[in-house]
């Protein structure tokens, strides 16, 4: 009798250890599962933040080159320089109506081919023969001005 009752208490001690280890694993995978899926996330996010900053600096030379001027000195397309030689990018200008500003278009590849895209208007530069005279047309008295809004009410 005290054999059968040691048997069965083995038995469930070894049913519990199956039991236990299935549970184990069952939470092992689900847990490998999320840390793959934050890992693939975190390198999606790391390429975002890099196709963002080189598409906002690809879009700042144009600004600071000038629409036509970029049009007509620069490439349309090609790759970054080092650390990003895997990278793509291509501008397209479109001119628009006489006195609208330009369409531009900026588009950044990254190694995998993912395309990110940024289209805004750009107006074209004045050059120093088109420069505005921006003086008023009377002359501001800035003191008169000030002392009036001093006077007590």
């Amino acid at each position: 009798m005290v054999m059968r009752r040691t048997a069965r208490r083995r038995a469930f001690a070894l049913i519990d250890v199956i039991i236990g280890g299935v549970i184990l694993g069952i939470g092992l995978a689900a847990v490998l599962s999320i840390a793959e899926r934050s890992l693939a996330m975190q390198q999606r996010s790391e390429r975002d933040l890099v196709a963002a900053t080189l598409v906002d600096g690809l879009l700042n030379e144009v600004l600071a080159t000038g629409p036509v001027e970029w049009m007509e000195q620069r490439a349309q397309d090609g790759r970054f320089d080092a650390p990003f030689q895997d990278w793509q990018w291509q501008v397209e200008i479109r001119k628009q109506e006489v006195g609208d500003p330009y369409r531009v278009m900026a588009v950044v590849r990254d190694p995998n081919g993912a395309a990110y895209e940024v289209e805004t208007l750009m107006a074209p530069r004045i050059t120093e023969a088109e420069e505005p005279e921006r003086r008023p047309q009377t002359p501001i008295d800035r003191q008169a001005r000030y002392d009036q809004t001093q006077q007590p009410k």
